[in-house]
């Protein structure tokens, strides 16, 4: 997830003005020994990353992690549809 805003970052410099850049992901998990699931999305980096370097205008989820769902990172992500139904043409627009 980081290389994106990195992504934004050099492409921002590169053109010399700002970009919209959103993210979508797909959930991976990993199977645990004791025979659970453990999810990877690494929420502390998240939030330094989009506090720290750079704000993407969306970052949404083919199917969310659970923590998504709980705040902040609620604030931050959002599920793929809401792009495909709502925010796509407030993208579109500004």
């Amino acid at each position: 997830m980081g290389k994106i805003f990195i992504d934004k970052i050099l492409l921002e410099r590169f053109v010399g003005h700002p970009q919209k850049v959103i993210g979508i992901f797909l959930n991976d998990v990993q199977r645990k020994e004791s025979g659970g699931i453990s999810f990877t999305l690494v929420s502390g980096l998240f939030m330094v990353y989009s506090q720290f370097l750079t704000p993407l205008e969306g970052i949404y989820y083919l199917d969310p992690p659970p923590n998504v769902q709980k705040m902040p990172y609620s604030n931050h992500m959002k599920r793929f549809s809401e792009l495909i139904t709502k925010d796509i043409w407030v993208l579109f627009s500004s």
